[in-house]
């Protein structure tokens, strides 16, 4: 049953890699004081002051009610569900703070804001627990399952950490535009099937996040397999994720089996080395923007644990992730892709504005029936053509394998549900998003290799502009070739780490120059002997916003 189990949980990997990331988010308009959305702060009771700086940066746009904690969660609901019906305005988002299981004295532990425990209603043989903690319980109002407000949690375990992590927040969003805005990090391990299964994941992974995420998005890709082209020298795949992600990005994924304090192993010849290790997390330290992490594993998010789970540790750091989004208990593959899609659906094509509010849309997807209606939320009116619905794209097929793979007495809507409650935000979930403005410019669809390719564009500010001719995402550089056997040689190391350095490299050509606002004009020299697919990308990084805009482009050879 455990092989089973394992077996499905990675032929659907790669359908919920980049799930990080259908519905707009409730925006938040121009408010007055008489109409501004109000959010239930819950602390201990002594905590109170430690918020003040943040409510402080917030109340432009929010007032608020606060909630004394206690150790009971059923009170503590009910607590909460009273403050929001006083509320003089509709309630938007509720945040959780205090550790769920802090250690007073040795083997003696006491929760300053519990989590609500429940019984699971998912069984797939001994790798599911019989209980999962969740916190969005708290937000459903109208008591049938389905969360009504956004939910975040700060785990301190003392006020001077709550208002660090609150601080974190508040420096997060005057972030100066740059590159860091435009990247996504994905770690993942794999199933171990071999050459042909594992290539094959790949393949379809690629394919997915191609499609789901625009084109003008850098993927920092690191897959702990020694046939993948994208996995460096197995001994040093930690320190070389790690720095990439250091270097900073929009969102950090990773896919794969977890544990509450540990990431996965992957097998090295007749060793098996750490994917991430507790003591991995220290090393998290991101000069520019600090990621959202999308954990999509097993435990990693137990906040409610005896020790600190992977998740809480990570956002613990300094510099660490600003916030992370995982599991409580043993995740799914198909709930997993099922809220993946929906996460990428409302960041990517909708733009929701609050980090709170997109975990909250996607559950609410993932938990409504699809034939239900779902004319209650709006859509943004974005790029939303430019970008596809991968939920809608690929739900059927997703669906009919997880049919396929499943036990055949196996509920899939009860395991979408699941997910609902086993998915937690740890973070602000007033976080704003950084999205960039569109960049108008224009490019021939089509060019011939050697000559070289005119561009032009307007800009609405003035500000750094780099143009880059890139490889489509689900193109592979022709120099890249996987190794078929590890043999653990040093030449199979120079191989591995050329491979990876140069799959994760697709920009060709780069043009980089000052510009003020208006028009303008660059002409881009295409390298003889390009063919075939790629992509226009044109970045104007401003003092406090940036613009992007891409167009595909077809080479061919004269």
């Amino acid at each position: 049953m455990q092989k089973r189990i394992t077996s499905v949980r990675f032929l659907l990997a790669a359908w919920c890699i980049v799930g990080m990331i259908e519905l707009s988010g409730k925006l938040i308009a121009q408010t007055t004081p008489e109409n501004k959305p109000s959010v239930i702060l819950v602390r201990p009771a002594t905590w109170g002051p430690w918020l003040a700086q943040w409510k402080a940066y917030r109340s432009s746009q929010y007032q608020f009610a606060e909630v004394d904690s206690v150790a009971s969660s059923i009170q503590l609901r009910g607590q909460i569900a009273k403050a929001i019906s006083n509320c003089s305005t509709p309630a938007v988002a509720i945040l959780l703070c205090g550790d769920a299981a802090l250690e007073v004295a040795p083997k003696k532990w006491q929760s300053l804001t519990p989590g609500i425990v429940l019984k699971t209603e998912i069984q797939l043989g001994e790798l599911t627990t019989k209980e999962l903690c969740t916190d969005a319980l708290y937000g459903d109002l109208d008591q049938d399952g389905c969360p009504d407000i956004a939910v975040g949690r700060l785990p301190a375990k003392t006020p001077e950490e709550l208002k660090r992590m609150l601080q974190r927040s508040i420096d997060y969003e005057s972030i100066a535009p740059g590159p860091w805005n435009d990247t996504v990090h994905v770690t993942a391990g794999v199933g171990g099937f071999g050459f042909l299964a594992d290539t094959a994941i790949e393949t379809v992974t690629r394919r997915f996040l191609t499609e789901g995420i625009p084109s003008y998005f850098k993927m920092n890709v690191t897959v702990a397999s020694c046939t993948s082209t994208y996995c460096p020298n197995p001994w040093k795949l930690r320190e070389a994720y790690i720095d990439r992600i250091n270097q900073g990005g929009l969102f950090w994924v990773y896919i794969g089996h977890g544990q509450v304090d540990q990431l996965d192993h992957f097998r090295v010849s007749k060793d098996w080395l750490p994917i991430g290790q507790s003591t991995d997390a220290a090393r998290f330290r991101c000069q520019n923007r600090p990621p959202i992490a999308l954990m999509l594993a097993c435990l990693t998010g137990a906040y409610d644990a005896r020790v600190d789970c992977f998740s809480e540790q990570l956002l613990a750091q300094p510099q660490g992730p600003i916030a992370v989004i995982s599991g409580s208990r043993v995740t799914m593959p198909y709930g997993l892709s099922q809220f993946s899609s929906e996460l990428i659906n409302g960041c990517f094509r909708d733009r929701i504005e609050t980090l709170g509010e997109l975990v909250l849309q996607a559950k609410r997807r993932v938990w409504l029936d699809d034939e239900e209606d779902m004319a209650e939320t709006n859509t943004s009116e974005t790029s939303a053509n430019e970008v596809v619905d991968i939920r809608k794209r690929y739900r059927k097929i997703v669906t009919e394998m997880a049919q396929a793979l499943n036990p055949s007495d196996h509920d899939l809507t009860l395991e979408r549900r699941e997910h609902v409650r086993l998915m937690n935000l740890l973070g602000d979930p007033l976080l704003k998003i950084p999205y960039p403005n569109p960049l108008e410019f224009e490019v021939p669809s089509r060019a011939i290799s050697g000559e070289i390719l005119k561009i032009s564009g307007t800009s609405s500010q003035a500000g750094r502009l780099i143009v880059e001719l890139s490889l489509v995402r689900d193109r592979v550089p022709e120099s890249v070739s996987a190794l078929r056997v590890y043999q653990g040689t040093e030449q199979d190391h120079q191989q591995m780490d050329q491979n990876y350095q140069q799959s994760n490299r697709l920009t060709v050509e780069r043009i980089e120059r000052s510009i003020e606002a208006g028009s303008f004009e660059i002409d881009l020299q295409i390298p003889p002997g390009y063919s075939g697919r790629y992509v226009v990308s044109g970045y104007v990084y401003g003092d406090q916003e940036w613009l992007v805009g891409t167009k595909k482009l077809l080479i061919r050879k004269p």
